[in-house]
């Protein structure tokens, strides 16, 4: 199974960092491509570079600063390959972002293909990451009310044909992404008092989640927030955009 590692920290504790922490990171890296568990993933520019985009009454709202006003943030992903749930919260477990934050771990919807990333950014492009937030707790109760697990919300995330034909159109800009399972379907994982602690759901409990990610190449942020503006989500959820260190 795939799942999505969203590193949520805040960013006041970033100077709490211990001096070895890059050493840890390149190794958790190593060790987990060398097992074929990492796919992809980045560090994210700091909230101060995100931009958020909502459509209403196809009017689109432009917006400094992050989808969702929360002590801590989202700082970066990580795509693993993992036998089931406890294996890639062992891996979650073993990273150095727990110095400082937490780690939400969300299983990715069924049928995502491997991510297919260059190692390189074409020449005179940026690459960004969108973040395709939705207020999912109607789709959630669904679920519960139907009493068995269903793996694509319902109610709440658009017809897979006008997702599919919004992928069409940035073909050009877009290199990958895919629907997250729902956030009640999330464990977070925390280091507290030098222990590793795991609850269950995402790691705010905001009215917006994380529903899906997009990653874009494109030349400049306003290329990027066309992207998200023609984002069927848009005109009822929030789009964030951040710039990714490549």
């Amino acid at each position: 199974m795939r799942y999505m590692l969203l590193h949520a920290v805040e960013e006041s504790r970033l100077a709490d960092l211990p001096p070895q922490v890059e050493t840890e990171l390149e190794a958790w890296v190593e060790e987990m491509v060398g097992r074929g568990i990492e796919l992809d993933g980045a560090r994210l520019h700091t909230q101060a570079d995100a931009t958020t985009v909502r459509v209403r009454d196809g009017n689109a709202e432009v917006t400094d600063g992050p989808f969702a006003e929360t002590k801590e943030q989202v700082a970066g992903y990580d795509v693993l390959e993992c036998e089931d749930l406890d294996t890639a919260i062992a891996v979650a477990s073993a990273h150095p972002t727990l110095h400082v934050g937490a780690i939400e771990v969300r299983p990715f919807d069924e049928g995502m293909p491997a991510p297919e990333v260059p190692e390189t950014v074409a020449d005179g492009k940026r690459r960004y990451l969108m973040l395709v937030c939705a207020d999912m707790r109607r789709a959630m109760a669904e679920q519960g009310a139907a009493g068995s697990a269903v793996t694509e919300p319902t109610s709440d995330q658009e017809d897979t044909t006008e997702i599919d034909a919004w992928c069409d159109s940035v073909a050009d800009r877009r290199i990958y992404g895919w629907p997250l399972a729902l956030p009640d379907q999330a464990v977070t994982v925390r280091r507290i008092d030098g222990k590793v602690v795991t609850t269950d759901g995402p790691f705010a409990e905001t009215k917006e989640q994380v529903a899906g990610y997009d990653l874009l190449e494109c030349h400049d942020l306003d290329e990027a927030l066309a992207a998200a503006r023609t984002h069927p989500v848009a005109a009822h959820g929030v789009i964030e955009v951040r710039p990714v260190f490549v």
